[in-house]
């Protein structure tokens, strides 16, 4: 018996059969051109399936590394800024292919009561940048009927927000957020940002507050010699009428991070190569000791902080002769 033939020998054997006519011949040129085509097209699908995973990991991979980043720049700089403000963790949502949003959820904590605050919103990209949405991020201000001081608002909660005197700088007025206690029941939690008359150690702060007031947070002198001429000649062009420092504007360290906490968090945001805030962490870094030199610890010096306690508990501090001015930050119901 004959061996079978596969059928590919079948069709060479027709494609040179000299009794084959030329249809056959087309027919077996167009098998095999479709063969090929079919071939190609699988090929081409299998690599463009592949690329198409390729590239999708690739994505995701730089998405997570700039969220990662982001993530750590924020949380980094957030250590020596927004006093007496705590993190119950991020959100993530896309934005677009190239964009992804963090959304921080914040409070503050009075006297074991939390308190609702802003939420922190930041963007990041896929090639690393970060930044905050386009648009205006003013809080609320209102002054006072028969009054010339301006109270500031949390743009989200309404909540009272906090600000602070230089003690080299020569405002025409001063609040005295403390006296303002005295319209507040005396069981009420109360925030208070207080202005000293000059440099103190935190030791020395700890030392001067009643037993009863918790101190959360230090306000560090970060300024430099043309800093502070440029406030008080700003002053001295508005006939006098100089607005304090923001809670916004300034840096320094909650108190259970000390002042070893605040230096740590300065080196090593000058250490992050292309770090969002690494501007920053410089110019800190030059104002409070020379470019090249280490940062020490007789380099931080503390002109204000933040406390907590009850309105009977705070009241005691409107006698005390550190404070150069005081504002008052959120209050809370014990009972609510």
């Amino acid at each position: 018996m004959a061996d079978k033939k596969n059928p590919k020998e079948n069709e060479l054997d027709q494609l040179f059969d000299p009794n084959n006519s030329g249809d056959s011949f087309s027919k077996i040129i167009g098998k095999a051109r479709r063969r090929s085509i079919i071939r190609n097209i699988l090929i081409s699908i299998s690599v463009l399936f592949f690329l198409i995973i390729l590239v999708g990991f690739s994505w995701l991979s730089m998405m997570r590394w700039s969220e990662t980043n982001a993530i750590r720049d924020i949380e980094l700089f957030n250590r020596i800024t927004n006093p007496n403000v705590e993190e119950s963790g991020s959100q993530q949502q896309g934005n677009s292919f190239f964009e992804g949003i963090l959304r921080f959820n914040r409070y503050k904590e009075v006297e074991g009561i939390p308190v609702d605050w802003s939420e922190e919103v930041m963007t990041y990209s896929l090639f690393g940048g970060v930044s905050g949405f386009a648009g205006s991020h003013s809080p609320v201000q209102l002054q006072e009927e028969g009054e010339d001081q301006v109270n500031v608002y949390d743009r989200e909660t309404k909540q009272r927000m906090m600000s602070f005197y230089h003690p080299k700088v020569a405002y025409d007025q001063l609040a005295n957020g403390v006296k303002e206690l005295e319209n507040y029941p005396e069981d009420t939690a109360a925030e208070v940002a207080l202005s000293f008359d000059q440099t103190y150690s935190p030791s020395e702060i700890e030392d001067a507050m009643p037993e009863a007031i918790n101190v959360k947070w230090y306000w560090t002198d970060t300024y430099s010699a043309a800093d502070i001429d440029r406030k008080n000649e700003g002053i001295e062009e508005q006939n006098g009428s100089g607005a304090p420092e923001l809670a916004t504007q300034i840096y320094g360290f909650d108190a259970s991070m000390e002042t070893e906490g605040f230096i740590d968090t300065i080196e090593t945001g000058l250490r992050i190569e292309n770090g969002k805030y690494i501007g920053e962490y410089e110019r800190i870094h030059d104002n409070l000791t020379e470019e090249d030199s280490p940062l020490k610890e007789e380099n931080v010096e503390v002109i204000g902080a933040v406390v907590t306690g009850s309105v009977e508990d705070l009241q005691p501090l409107e006698d005390s002769t550190m404070i150069r001015a005081s504002i008052l930050g959120v209050t809370a119901n014990p009972y609510q």
